[in-house]
C-alpha cells in the first residue's frame, strides 16, 4: 500500500474515532426529535379533536408544528455534532428570503386557507357568490390554497383562497329558505286587488315556492304615474332561478288578463333571491 494512502487511511481513523461520540450524541438528539414532534402532533390532534377544529385546519397546522419541532432539534443535533449552525442559518435565512419573495403569492393562499378554515364562511356543500366580478357556485372541495366550485353551468372551477378571501362572500346555504323580492308597477287604471291575486296565484303554482310562510303582496310607495307594490316569497336555498321563472309566468299571466303590469326585472340571476 502506498504511503500516501496509508497516512490517509490513519488521518480518517483519527476523525472518525473523534467525531464517533458527538456523531453518537448528535443522532440521538435528533432521534428524540423525531419521538418529540410525533408527540406533539399526536397531543395536538387530540386536543383539536376535542375542540372540533376543522379537520383540514388541524391536520394542516399539526404538520406545521411537527415540521418546526424536527427542524430544532436537528439543528440542535448539527451544533452537538461541531457543525457551524450559525452560519448554516445566516445561509438559509437569505435563501429563504429570495423563495419567500417568489412564492409571496402561495403563502398568502396558505394563510387565507388558514383563516378561512378558521372563521368558516362556508363549508362544502354551500352555494356562494364572491367577487367581483360575481361568481357563484356550490363548493366541492376546500384545501389549504384553492377552493373548488362547481358553477351554475356545472363547470368546475378551481379558485385561489386569496382571491376568495379579500373579495365579498355571500352564503346563499346559511339558512334554509331565502327570500325572492319581485317589486311592481301598477298603473292607477288597474284593480291593485287583481294584481295581488293573479301575482300570487303565479307564486303558488310554482312548486319552488314555499307556502311557509306565506307569500305576501304589499303596497311600497304611490308615485304620480303609477302604484308600487312589492311581492315577497320564501324557496329552499337548493332552487335555482326561480326569481327568472316566476317572472315570465307572471309576464304571460298579465299579458292574458289584458293588465299593462310592470314587472321591472333587470336581469335574472341569483343575486335578486337574497
Amino acid at each position: 500500500m502506498p504511503e500516501w494512502l496509508v497516512s490517509y487511511a490513519e488521518a480518517f481513523q483519527q476523525w472518525l474515532f473523534a467525531f464517533a461520540p458527538s456523531f453518537a450524541k448528535g443522532l440521538g438528539v435528533f432521534l428524540l426529535g423525531v419521538v418529540a414532534s410525533k408527540a406533539v402532533k399526536y397531543a395536538f390532534d387530540k386536543t383539536a379533536r376535542r375542540v372540533r377544529i376543522d379537520a383540514v385546519l388541524w391536520e394542516y397546522l399539526g404538520t406545521v408544528l411537527r415540521t418546526v419541532a424536527l427542524i430544532v432539534f436537528l439543528i440542535a443535533a448539527l451544533k452537538v455534532m461541531g457543525f457551524p449552525v450559525n452560519s448554516l442559518l445566516a445561509t438559509f435565512g437569505i435563501s429563504g428570503l429570495i423563495i419567500g419573495l417568489g412564492a409571496r403569492q402561495s403563502m398568502a393562499n396558505y394563510f387565507a386557507g388558514i383563516t378561512m378554515l378558521a372563521a368558516k364562511p362556508f363549508k362544502k356543500g354551500d352555494l356562494i357568490e364572491f367577487g367581483p366580478p360575481p361568481q357563484i357556485g356550490v363548493v366541492r372541495e376546500v384545501k389549504m390554497t384553492c377552493t373548488k366550485l362547481d358553477t351554475v353551468d356545472n363547470v368546475r372551477i378551481t379558485v385561489p383562497n386569496a382571491v376568495i378571501w379579500r373579495n365579498k362572500v355571500l352564503n346563499f346555504s346559511v339558512h334554509k329558505a331565502r327570500a325572492i323580492r319581485i317589486p311592481l308597477a301598477v298603473p292607477y287604471d288597474v284593480d291593485v286587488d287583481w294584481v295581488e291575486d293573479i301575482a300570487l296565484g303565479v307564486l303558488h303554482r310554482h312548486d319552488a315556492v314555499l307556502n311557509d310562510p306565506e307569500p305576501v303582496f304589499t303596497v311600497s310607495d304611490v308615485t304620480p304615474t303609477d302604484v308600487r307594490a312589492a311581492l315577497t316569497a320564501w324557496s329552499s336555498v337548493g332552487k335555482m332561478n326561480i326569481f327568472g321563472d316566476v317572472i315570465a309566468e307572471m309576464r304571460k299571466d298579465f299579458e292574458a288578463a289584458g293588465l299593462a303590469v310592470t314587472v321591472p326585472a333587470k336581469e335574472i340571476d341569483l343575486k335578486r333571491e337574497e
